[in-house]
């Protein structure tokens, strides 16, 4: 019995010639340290007594393999997590565990080294292979690679047997309520948000375990590591345009873990041309080498989302030996791009530049994929897609989480998305406020922390070198909010002053280097539902870092994440016990002027009116004073590491709800608007090029598509550009509202609602909601560039707009390929289908799929006219994308409307 469970769990490594490093992520078995009587030496020795191991999730974390193997519930439903000893309570012993798994490798020659490759433990660990430990010190940090020559060690013909005992973070904290609970987990170089914030409860294990990748890398006698391609891009350029020479010098680190002398070449081949050197490198030693400068004539330049595209170029680092042997490579992709900024002091904040042009940054706040580590390169790419479909080019990663894997980089890379990565300090955690919640330490403690500078110095060049290959690593911010401790913060930007014009080091995010504060406090914020027209004339911080508002999942997700029986429509302050958990954020009673809901479900489908309109308004309002009040946002936040009910434009099941559409709206680079403060409507353009041979369109109807007035005209529209284009015949009514108004005061609370547009000489007939269309198309092509639709309701009844006459539309599958749909949508009806939503569903039992990209949803459809929606399921698991799929449509006005795809 004994030998068939040890058998089950051993990993042959593979090693292929074309692929150098193999990963450990099978096979991994784990137990609570305290039950195992004998140390890491005898573990690794011979196998262990399999009684009482359980499988184990590598990469992954404590709390994963609990949950993987049913020992607690998942603390992501319902209250399960209060179901969960916390570490607090239950003590470090509790989550310190041994993780052990076992491997055979193929025959090797004596020229090969054999490296085993940790690229992330949280937070002290003990490594032991074939009996012996491999550092003498117990390191410590969540966030430090480490690399072992392990060639000595293995056994070249029975089983290799690794253990790892992981402890959790010195100083996990007390989750009492505050911002990183008591505040002392900012002492540790780790993740702070684990003793929960104020939009997620407290990861009970503090997410110690072997979090990251966990792999064998075979090379010759020499080992290329952290190779770099530094990119030179000199003066100012345009996308699309042909370009003068750009420059990129290449290095890398090569390492001679022998007792003898190696000589031979290193080389870096790039677009066909080649530079080599030859070396001779001592027993022992490891040294840096650069390349000389070389030259790219008519680059393809990397642009950010939304400016232009984001070429990528490879490139690959050999060491050869006398005899032209391959002795290692690294194969590295970068892009040739540059990172510049400057203060402005007109409108009193930074201006970030990309490549000589100047950048109006529009984006997001993430906190990370998932707030129990469970990371994977299809949801990063799926996640990362998103923030580019909503037009977005910067992703702020925040303090108080971790430095996001490569693969996330990958995906910003490939998307155009700059990254603003904070480092591991927030304000909450390490004082800058006084508050009654920290009482372990005091303030100017707090001030002090980290307990290691030292880690956390190294901890920063460790994942600069893992991730500065990147384009779309832009901003290194020493903290949220805060910045590290002075004499820290002054090596860190000495250390970082030699990536001048690839990363730009700002201390803190709501540093006067970034901005001045004009307004008092911390020069970020609001966080809740405003009206409309508050984006638009209310000057705030000149850039914002965190800006933020409400964002209630879709039913789907709901139904997802707690039971039917916590389903219970919130009313004021009466808000269940499962919604607060979950950090239900609400609508200021706004919900209720769209009329009393009906049930759950009407409740949700107005939340989502409002997210729509918010998050449009959010969009428009800062554009509408692009270099004139403000530099650019940041959306406080985009996602959530868990099913949370505030500040998200998706879920955490990976489904877009209605803000993510109107901030796409909103934010399209080359955008038609209405502007609720004049009533005029305005033809933007927030790229540095001028877009030529354009036809604007705007037409204002009635719900049943009686055309009030229309206009047409083609231009071209200069770069950097805000203009005015028409004045709609209103009826003389008030258009305060942008999309219809909703209450709400600039402290959330409820307020007045603004009268709506009503054209001159109505009838009155029906409910009285006018709909403005707004469209931009090339001329050339009729292809559309932009889509637009603003509704008013009459006398700003807002119920008007959720109680339209029934209306009716059909729809046909056109084309699929592929995953990808093409989808032909009619009304056929007498009336406008209002804030129609579509969904994938699965035909066997009518469940939706997620992620699924669409080029438009929650849409509006007059009587008459048409509408082609692309839908995209290719990054949905491949089972669920292989079965029957239906399109499910659904609205205010609209009975449900199924189209097969």
């Amino acid at each position: 019995m004994k030998r068939a469970l040890v058998i089950s769990y051993i990993l042959t490594l593979t090693l292929l010639a074309s692929s150098q490093e193999t990963p450990l992520t099978t096979g991994w078995r784990a137990i609570r340290a305290s039950e195992v009587t004998i140390d890491g030496g005898r573990l690794t020795t011979a196998d262990p007594d399999p009684a009482g191991w359980m499988n184990a999730t590598v990469p992954g974390t404590v709390l994963t393999t609990l949950v993987n193997n049913g020992q607690v519930p998942d603390p992501w439903y319902g209250m399960n997590n209060e179901k969960i000893p916390d570490i607090w309570n239950a003590g470090r012993d509790y989550y310190t565990y041994w993780f052990f798994t076992r491997f055979t490798i193929p025959e090797l020659d004596s020229t090969r080294q054999v490296w085993l490759k940790f690229r992330g433990i949280n937070y002290r660990a003990e490594i032991w292979l074939n009996g012996t430990l491999l550092d003498d010190t117990i390191r410590e940090g969540m966030f430090i690679r480490r690399k072992f020559n392990v060639t000595a060690l293995l056994n070249r013909q029975g089983y290799n047997r690794l253990a790892v005992r992981v402890e959790p973070p010195l100083n996990p904290g007390n989750p009492n309520g505050g911002q990183g609970g008591d505040g002392t987990i900012g002492r540790d170089v780790t993740m702070q948000f684990t003793p929960g914030w104020d939009w997620i409860q407290p990861v009970r294990d503090r997410n110690t375990g072997i979090w990251d990748a966990v792999t064998i890398e075979v090379t010759g006698d020499i080992d290329v590591r952290d190779g770099y391609a530094r990119t030179r891009v000199p003066g100012a350029r345009l996308p699309g345009e042909l370009q003068d020479p750009a420059f990129v010098t290449f290095s890398a680190e090569l390492v001679n873990p022998t007792d003898r002398l190696v000589e031979g070449e290193v080389t870096v081949s790039f677009m066909g041309s080649t530079d080599k050197k030859k070396m001779k490198l001592e027993p022992r030693s490891s040294v840096t080498y650069k390349f000389p400068e070389m030259k790219q004539t008519d680059p393809r330049i990397w642009w950010p989302n939304g400016m232009g595209q984001p070429s990528l170029y490879p490139a690959v680092i050999t060491f050869n030996d006398k005899k032209g042997n391959t002795l290692d490579r690294e194969d590295l992709m970068f892009g040739f791009r540059e990172a510049g900024s400057y203060f402005d002091d007109s409108t009193g904040a930074r201006v970030f530049t990309i490549n000589g042009q100047k950048l109006f940054v529009r984006g997001a706040n993430w906190i990370a994929s998932d707030g129990m580590l469970r990371l994977s390169p299809a949801r990063y790419e799926a996640e990362v897609k998103m923030h580019a479909e909503m037009n977005m080019n910067m992703i702020r990663v925040w303090g108080g989480s971790i430095t996001e894997r490569p693969e996330f980089y990958d995906a910003c890379d490939r998307n155009g998305i700059l990254v603003w990565q904070d480092l591991w300090i927030t304000g909450d955690c390490n004082g800058r406020w006084l508050d009654t919640v920290r009482k372990a330490d005091s303030q100017e403690v707090r001030r002090m922390y980290p307990d290691d500078d030292s880690l956390f110095l190294r901890s920063v060049d460790d994942q600069l070198r893992m991730l500065r290959n990147h384009p779309s690593l832009y901003i290194i911010c020493g903290g949220n909010e805060f910045p590290p401790p002075a004499e820290l913060d002054t090596l860190i930007r000495r250390k970082l002053e030699a990536f001048k014009g690839s990363h730009i080091y700002l201390s803190e995010s709501t540093s006067p280097e970034l901005l001045h504060n004009t307004i008092g406090g911390t020069a970020d914020g609001p966080y809740n539902i405003r009206e409309p027209l508050w984006f638009f004339t209310e000057k705030w911080h000149p850039f914002n870092p965190e800006i933020g508002s409400v964002g209630l999942p879709n039913m789907e997700g709901l139904t997802r994440m707690m039971d039917e029986k916590d389903l219970v429509v919130p009313s004021g302050r009466e808000v269940n016990e499962v919604w607060r958990y979950h950090k239900y954020m609400g609508y200021g009673g706004m919900i209720e002027k769209l009329g009393e809901p009906s049930g759950m479900a009407d409740f949700v489908r107005k939340a989502q009116l409002l997210n729509f309109e918010q998050y449009r308004a959010m969009a428009e309002g800062y554009t509408s004073r692009m270099w004139d009040w403000y530099t650019g946002f940041l959306v406080w936040k985009s996602q959530n590491p868990w099913p949370a009910l505030k500040g998200q434009f998706y879920d955490w099941f990976l489904d877009q709800n209605a803000g993510f559409y109107g901030f796409r709206h909103g934010t399209v680079p080359v955008h038609l608007m209405f502007n609720p403060v004049d009533s005029a409507i305005y033809v933007v353009n927030s790229t540095p090029k001028e877009r030529k041979g354009l036809r604007l369109e705007a037409k204002l109807t009635d719900e049943y598509g009686k055309e009030i007035w229309k206009k047409a005209e083609e231009r071209a529209v200069e770069g950097y550009s805000i203009t005015k284009v028409w004045e709609p015949d209103l009826g003389g009514s008030t258009a305060g509202a942008l999309g219809g108004t909703q209450g709400g005061t600039r402290d959330g609370g409820q307020g007045s609602a603004l009268g709506g547009a009503q054209a001159e000489g109505q009838s009155g007939t029906g409910t009285g909601v006018q709909f403005l269309k707004l469209r931009i198309t090339y001329v050339s092509t009729g292809l559309p560039l932009d889509d637009n639709t603003y509704w008013f309701p009459r006398n700003g009844a807002r119920a008007s707009l959720t109680s339209l006459p029934g209306a009716k539309v059909v729809g046909q599958m056109m084309k699929g390929n592929n995953g990808k749909y093409t989808v032909d949508l009619a009304n056929s009806g007498t009336v406008a289908a209002f804030f129609v939503r579509m969904k994938v569903i699965r035909a066997t039992d009518g469940e939706m799929i997620s992620p699924v990209f669409l080029d438009d949803n929650y849409i509006v459809l007059l009587p008459g006219e048409r509408k082609t929606i692309q839908v995209d399921v290719t990054d949905v698991r491949e089972d669920e994308r292989n079965t029957p799929l239906l399109l499910h449509l659904e609205g205010f006005n609209l009975q449900p409307v199924i189209v097969r795809l």
